[in-house]
């Protein structure tokens, strides 16, 4: 074969590779004008470095605009399931595709996710839904999963295929006592397996413990009076075979996996590192509020919200791009003395207006 024969087979196939595989954005969910909500697809191939310049909104419109007053947002696969009056029973869910940008109707959330629904993962095909507290001192966690399926009553003379999305209640609910919170939760590299640390409701210093939830044969189980060194969601990593999440005082942590071993429940913390750079400082009353999402290969975004050095941060909202949103994306990894060390490649920061003190950006990888 020449080597023109061969640059066109490699070419060739590298095309059918990208046709199979969508290219992925960056979505990001913010509350940027005053009748409600925008989700933003930012292409990091398109991206500049401004770490020292701000953008004013973002170069491509919004790909979806919501009118609510708050919003409940989970990811799955490829869509953004949105509950824009997750207060009431009566409102449906809407579901967003990011790849074929469709909007359909979804299933309303359940009534015992009502209020308080603020935790989701997806493990196998199903997504998981429930609460980081007890809404009412009277009523168990609430836990239910929402899993897809092909609608059963097609129409003969349709040709469109469609999903029927349900939730229901899982059978073993989270052993957890109305004065424990979920401070920090991540899916165990199995696929299968979540894993939850709480800590004391009135004392968030107070740690109390971890439990694994195996949703292959829906049971908890206590694994050590140790809780996760992050905030809110982690993620697995394979490079670094670590968990890595958010550290309260503005760095990256990561934490080695824990064994699913019935045997291996201890009060031990596994061994846990947090990096020499602080990313954001959320010990300051001009922050307000930053997310983490992982890209793949080692590969991480950093979405970060804070008041405008200008401005007091009680006259920063409403219409007034009052607010810097920063977006970093940077990769991790271990130096020769085994220190976490953040590499940034890319810092963009847009100007934006905000009005939700209470919200704070949300961003899917997808």
């Amino acid at each position: 074969m020449s080597k023109r024969q061969q640059c066109l087979l490699n070419r060739d196939r590298t095309m059918k590779r990208s046709r199979l595989v969508p290219k992925k954005h960056l979505y990001l969910v913010l509350d940027d004008w005053d009748e409600g909500f925008s989700i933003h697809k930012i292409d990091l191939d398109t991206l500049q470095d401004t770490a020292t310049d701000l953008q004013v909104g973002f170069p491509e419109p919004a790909v979806l605009r919501l009118g609510a007053a708050e919003l409940s947002l989970a990811a799955f696969g490829s869509n953004i399931f949105i509950a824009t009056n997750p207060r009431c029973g009566q409102t449906p869910a809407l579901v967003y595709n990011t790849e074929t940008g469709g909007l359909t109707m979804g299933p309303r959330l359940p009534a015992p996710l009502l209020g308080c629904f603020d935790i989701s993962v997806a493990a196998g095909d199903m997504l998981y839904g429930l609460s980081s507290y007890h809404l009412n001192v009277k009523r168990q966690h609430s836990f239910e999963v929402l899993s897809p399926a092909p609608t059963a009553d097609k129409q003969p003379w349709s040709t469109r295929s469609s999903m029927n999305w349900s939730w229901k209640s899982v059978a073993s609910p989270p052993p957890l006592n109305e004065d424990e919170i979920i401070t920090s939760y991540v899916l165990h590299p199995d696929g299968q397996t979540i894993v939850m640390s709480v800590h004391d409701r009135d004392d968030p210093c107070l740690a109390k413990g971890t439990y694994f939830f195996d949703t292959k044969h829906c049971e908890w189980r206590w694994h050590g009076e140790w809780v996760l060194p992050f905030q809110g969601q982690g993620f697995f990593d394979s490079g670094l075979d670590a968990w890595v999440g958010l550290h309260e005082d503005g760095y990256i942590c990561t934490c080695q996996v824990a064994s699913r071993s019935r045997s291996s429940t201890s009060t031990t913390q596994p061994e846990w590192k947090m990096s020499k750079d602080k990313l954001f400082c959320s010990e300051s009353e001009r922050h307000l509020g930053a997310t983490l999402t992982y890209m793949g290969d080692t590969r991480f975004g950093l979405v970060d919200c804070v008041v405008r050095e200008e401005l007091e941060p009680e006259c920063a909202f409403g219409d007034r791009d009052g607010c810097v949103l920063r977006l970093i994306m940077f990769g991790l990894n271990y130096s020769q003395r085994g220190e976490l060390q953040t590499k940034i490649y890319r810092t963009t920061s847009y100007l934006v207006s905000k009005y939700l003190v209470s919200f704070a950006p949300v961003a899917f990888w997808m």
